[in-house]
């Protein structure tokens, strides 16, 4: 090999690249699919927040910005500051800002103002795959990960704390508004001139204070943070407890109605008894009773009904306003919990919730979960999927759907969808024959005997065993592009 080197241009020589940006990136770049398919998206969300007359600072075009984010996204970039310098570093974002620059607070100001359209990106990926011919829905599958939140587990309060918290920052803030708003009336106010003329300017010749921000923005997260913990209590009370204060009721009502008969029953022996007495009748027996209470039956229906009575009124204690005393919730991400790890211990986390096509693994809905299990998500999942496939105005049905024994519950069996659902009986490596270990389910409701026959058929095994394929590698490549911590804080669930 001969001793002559190629090397590039010296740093400091003009005009190297060429002029046509078409020339700076080879035909099948990514940016130039990404740019193909914002031409083809419904983008007119974006531009819908804008004055139609033209007032106001010049912005970027909401279509750049949007191309802008999809292609960050698929290249794994989604902080804002990343973002920013791909528009110096990456000729791809070069390409597509038309040689603009925006800097890292406008791209965190445009997805915040526009989450709702960000969504939406997804019936709109969803619609440019089914053109694409890659959505079909005779299987899909879906699962559930756990990934970390952008918060300590060292700021969680209880309610009593956070209310605490608020109290504390209004006395701030109300303390500081009133010093700067003195500082404000001592700056117009006219001050002595070093001569010892009048001049402007505040009494001790310091600047005053701006107006408070930080401890109004921290009130904000708190009062933020307070009302998703009472959302959160009031969904529970309407989950779990209000089916139980119901059948309560229930119970109270069959009780009352007992007591009731008995005492109708008791009434009715006493009048027959008087009658048969007043015509000289002897009548056999103990002791008459005088007044219903005093019967037997009736004095045991009361006591089953004064039981009834006080588990209904512990029920609707319960489930008061004032909520659970203990409950927390974390002040930096209020949409969080402290869920279990994996591998032992606990962490501020997001449950994940996704379902994907099988083959194709195109995702047809993505959400969080408020909860650390996955058995209550199943039907929000499925009910995502048929919304971001209305959106994308595909009108079919799911046909079959997998999931694994975390979603195994009889409300899942037994849910009324279109789609028939395959749901793991017991752990993975049993259910597809691959390991005889493991235990056969301890309920054994008609429920579940249906679904363990229907995994049990050769259709049922055959399509069992796509899962794992299906799912578990969009979680992965996810996390390989984006991480597993989730950046954004809020209480949106999606």
């Amino acid at each position: 090999m001969g001793h002559k080197f190629r090397s590039g241009a010296a740093p400091d020589q003009v005009m190297l690249m060429p002029a046509d940006p078409r020339e700076w990136l080879p035909a099948g770049h990514l940016a130039w699919r990404v740019l193909e398919l914002a031409g083809e998206m419904d983008l007119s969300r974006f531009g819908a927040s804008y004055r139609p007359d033209g007032q106001g600072g010049r912005p970027y075009h909401p279509r750049m910005m949007a191309t802008l984010l999809l292609y960050c996204y698929c290249r794994g970039r989604r902080s804002s500051r990343e973002i920013e310098m791909a528009t110096f570093d990456d000729v791809g974002a070069r390409v597509i800002c038309g040689g603009l620059h925006p800097d890292h607070s406008t791209v965190a100001e445009f997805v915040r103002r526009h989450l709702e359209a960000v969504l939406a990106l997804l019936p709109e990926s969803v619609k440019a795959c089914a053109r694409e011919g890659l959505v079909s829905l005779d299987l899909v599958a879906g699962d559930g990960t756990k990934l970390k939140a952008n918060a300590s587990m060292a700021s969680n309060v209880t309610a009593a704390q956070l209310d605490a918290q608020i109290a504390e920052l209004e006395d701030l803030i109300a303390a500081e508004f009133r010093q700067w708003a003195r500082d404000m009336l001592d700056e117009d106010a006219p001050a002595p001139s070093p001569a010892g003329g009048p001049g402007n300017g505040a009494a001790d010749g310091k600047k005053p204070k701006k107006k408070p921000k930080r401890a109004e923005q921290a009130l904000e997260r708190r009062k933020a943070a307070r009302a998703q913990l009472q959302s959160r209590q009031d969904a529970k009370n309407q989950q779990e407890l209000q089916p139980r204060i119901a059948e309560l009721a229930t119970r109270v009502e069959k009780k009352e109605a007992g007591v009731a008969r008995w005492e109708a029953a008791a009434a009715a022996r006493m009048e027959e008894r008087a009658r048969r007495t007043a015509a000289g009748q002897r009548i056999p027996g103990t002791r008459p009773i005088t007044s219903a209470g005093q019967d037997r039956e009736v004095k045991r229906a009361r006591q089953s009904l004064a039981r009834a009575r006080a588990d209904y009124d512990a029920a609707a204690q319960a489930a008061a306003p004032a909520g659970d005393p203990d409950a927390k919730v974390n002040t930096a991400d209020p949409s969080s919990l402290v869920m279990p790890l994996k591998k032992g211990g606990f962490d501020q986390l997001h449950n994940v919730q996704a379902l994907a096509t099988a083959r194709t693994q195109v995702i047809l809905a993505i959400m969080r979960h408020p909860s650390p299990v996955d058995v209550q998500a199943l039907p929000a999942l499925m009910e995502k999927a048929r919304e971001t496939l209305l959106a994308a105005g595909i009108t079919d049905e799911i046909l079959s759907a997998l999931f694994d024994a975390g979603y195994a519950s009889d409300a899942n069996f037994t849910l009324d969808i279109p789609a028939i659902l395959y749901i793991a009986v017991t752990r993975e490596a049993r259910q597809t024959g691959r390991s005889a270990d493991g235990r056969a389910p301890k309920t054994m409701l008609p429920s579940w005997e249906d679904m363990t026959a229907r995994l049990g058929t050769p259709e049922g095994r055959e399509l069992y065993r796509q899962r794992a394929a299906t799912i578990e590698p969009v979680f992965a490549q996810l996390t390989a592009r984006l991480g597993r911590t989730l950046n954004y804080r809020g209480g949106h669930a999606d």
